[in-house]
């Protein structure tokens, strides 16, 4: 005759596999209706987005306003040892501050700056045009070909083209137009968001960390606590190490160009410091930009340029990146290019950004583990 304990552990393992077959059947239903729950779910991101940006937005604020509060903190105290009352909101108030400086700058020099050089290289081509014509013919180059193509070009055609499907324009562009102004509606409430959470953050994660402990056995939430003080160190020191990388390139450009003597060595070293945030591919952006405006001056000082940002970037890519925010993560250098390469190739510049600070959590875990299993065989 079974005991109560033997029909008690028989009730829980049918439970058991009763959920089991639920959570197939779920599956089974979602992937056959795969389209249906991926538009659900993207309908459900879309509603939650201007939060989700909020949250993007106060994780990396949060960086330099510790650096702020900090510093307030300090200076404070050093004059008359009291502490910072609202602390907190002044910090905010100048990070705040901080990042529209940013904007500012990029819309009132760098775009103004880009279209003006733009506009000069169209002009420069329209009036050394026939100079240059005439310079190829005189070497014995036939530029025949060049002008016969340009003569055969029907632009008269491309115009009626264009008014013909006007209307489909029109309404591809009144799309797209509503697409930008929601997509700066989720920024804008997402900045909102952002405000309140860098406000609120400690009680935040005291919140969330009540909630973690109350749902999940106590082994599991102690696990799901250490991975996430992990993943918040390692993203945190990602952006620190990404800041310094860029401010340790623009320098560099800056005092190069100077000492070239090449033109607009701050305004350029400034820019492709700004740029270099972005990992890799950033600086080349940056070198777009700075081409454009040497190029205004003096042809001959273009291709200098050039050649100072490959050598410049070679250096950068393979000794200052790998070991300012390879270290700044914990993560080895080799493991740094290897993140990289892949982000680059699953998520381009927004992968590379993810999988460098992910890779070196993956690497933190990994090697405790190792260590802990080691250390575990030892003792036996």
């Amino acid at each position: 005759m079974k005991t109560i304990g033997e029909l008690m552990k028989k009730l829980t393992d049918f439970k058991k596999y009763i959920l089991l077959v639920i959570i197939g059947v779920v599956l089974l239903a979602a992937l056959m209706n795969f389209t249906s729950v991926y538009t659900a779910i993207m309908s459900a991101l879309g509603v939650f987005s201007p939060l989700v940006i909020g949250g993007v937005i106060a994780f990396i604020l949060n960086v330099p306003m510790k650096g702020i509060e900090k510093g307030l903190s300090k200076i404070k105290h050093s004059i008359n040892g009291k502490p910072v009352k609202h602390l907190r909101t002044y910090s905010v108030v100048l990070t705040y501050i901080a990042l529209f400086m940013v904007l500012a700058f990029i819309g009132a020099v760098i775009i103004p700056s880009t279209a003006d050089s733009v506009e000069n290289i169209a002009r420069s081509v329209a009036e050394n045009y026939p100079i240059w014509i005439d310079w190829l013919q005189q070497k014995g180059l036939d530029v025949n070909a060049v002008e016969k193509y340009i003569g055969s070009i029907d632009f008269e055609a491309i115009r009626d083209k264009i008014i013909a499907h006007g209307n489909e324009t029109i309404v591809m562009i009144t799309g797209s137009l509503g697409k930008v102004v929601g997509t700066v509606g989720s920024i804008g409430i997402g900045f909102i968001f952002s405000i309140y959470i860098l406000f609120a953050k400690e009680k935040l994660g005291r919140q969330a960390k009540m909630i973690t402990y109350a749902y999940l056995k106590r082994e599991w939430a102690d696990k799901a606590y250490d991975i996430a003080k992990l993943v918040h160190k390692t993203f945190s020191n990602f952006i620190s190490g990404q800041c310094l990388e860029a401010v340790i390139i623009g320098s560099m450009f800056a005092v190069v160009m100077f000492i070239t003597r090449l033109p607009y060595a701050a305004t350029i070293g400034i820019v492709i410091g700004a740029t270099s945030l972005i990992p890799i591919v950033g600086a080349f952006i940056g070198c777009i930009f700075g081409l454009l405006l040497v190029v205004t001056v003096s042809a001959k000082k273009a291709i200098i340029f050039i050649v100072i940002f490959i050598v410049i970037q070679q250096f950068e890519g393979h000794v200052i990146y790998p070991n300012v925010v390879g270290k700044s993560v914990g993560l080895p250098a080799i493991w740094t290019l290897l993140a990289v390469v892949v982000g680059g190739a699953f998520g381009g510049i927004l992968g590379i950004m993810i999988c460098i600070p992910l890779f070196s959590v993956i690497y933190e875990l990994i090697k405790s583990d190792v260590h802990g299993r080691i250390q575990a065989k030892s003792d036996i």
